[in-house]
């Protein structure tokens, strides 16, 4: 298995992975790897307030080979607030 990076979304009731594509990484500024969220949540359809309903508790990129699973970068959502225009 080459290197391969996913968002990891947890909830209280599972975890759901979002494949990231090798061309969806940058480099930022201090040389870290990086993947706008945005990005990915609209290629699957989603948007933020998705995250809020499915009572997400983290999202994590994640880069993982055959050998370990590493966190590149973790959002934690427990004293985040969506709200919603109407």
């Amino acid at each position: 298995m080459k290197k391969r990076f996913v968002y990891v979304i947890d909830t209280p009731t599972e975890s759901k992975e979002l494949l990231v594509r090798d061309h969806e990484l940058i480099e930022n500024a201090d040389g870290e790897l990086d993947c706008p969220l945005d990005l990915i949540l609209h290629r699957y359809h989603m948007e933020w307030g998705d995250l809020f309903q499915m009572k997400a508790a983290t999202v994590s990129l994640m880069q993982e080979d055959f050998y370990e699973r590493k966190v590149i970068r973790s959002i934690s959502f427990e004293n985040l607030y969506y709200f919603q225009e109407k």
